[in-house]
């Protein structure tokens, strides 16, 4: 029963399967477009509040998202993070019910998560009091314009919850002065290719056991314009 709720958590689409004709039809949708899955926002919400009827059911606590979390940090400091000590500001999209917060907090001076689902982001704020935390949409927040109010905004395991994902990638890059994404292996078709058009992006692999994990990291769109026009450069 364990492997069976563990083959499901994979990635959003496979917990969807219950909506059978809607998902084909957003198959055929994603072989012509590859913006997103083509389910409805309301779908996905219901099946995600659905999902967290039960603590953690991403099984989060497990030493495999443990790995990752570490894993994902020390790319952050690596590759991010530079000669600072810590993001003065970070965003997570999807944060869920905080336990990637757990090990974004030390990172930064502030941290904001937000999410759909308001059951997983009660949740999140008992488990990091000190951190800050929204119910909804991405798009809909009164910041949405500013460039780089962020230093780094993360999506890790998220993206494909998204019905555009080109768009998502777009505000990310806008939001942040750095920006990482993650996703399963599975999740690579919807992926792939919107994250090609973006311009610097950097990427590795993480494995444990039998689980493949993409990450990729690049600049915000205003640091990367800073940069195209520094002097000395051609």
């Amino acid at each position: 029963m364990r492997k069976a709720r563990t083959s499901l958590r994979l990635d959003v689409l496979k917990l969807l399967r219950r909506t059978g004709a809607r998902l084909r039809g957003a198959a055929r949708r994603l072989r012509v477009g590859h913006r997103g899955h083509g389910i409805s926002e309301a779908v996905v919400l219901r099946e995600l509040e659905t999902i967290y009827t039960r603590t953690d059911p991403w099984s989060m606590n497990s030493p495999r998202e443990q790995y990752r979390f570490a894993a994902t940090n020390e790319i952050l400091r690596r590759e991010l993070l530079g000669s600072r000590q810590r993001f003065g500001s970070l965003l997570e999209i999807g944060c869920g019910e905080g336990h990637h917060a757990l090990h974004l907090r030390p990172l930064c001076s502030h941290y904001t998560g937000i999410d759909l689902v308001g059951t997983a982001v009660a949740r999140a704020r008992a488990r990091i009091p000190d951190g800050e935390f929204i119910v909804g949409e991405l798009r809909d927040q009164p910041w949405i314009g500013e460039a780089e109010r962020f230093d780094a905004v993360l999506a890790c395991e998220v993206l494909s919850c998204f019905s555009d994902i080109p768009a998502t990638l777009a505000l990310m890059s806008r939001l942040g002065a750095a920006c990482l994404v993650t996703w399963y292996d599975s999740a690579s078709h919807l992926i792939e290719r919107p994250l090609a058009n973006l311009h610097g992006v950097q990427r590795t692999v993480l494995r444990y056991e039998t689980t493949v994990w993409h990450v990729a990291w690049w600049q915000g769109a205003a640091a990367r314009q800073r940069r195209s026009t520094a002097p000395g450069r051609p």
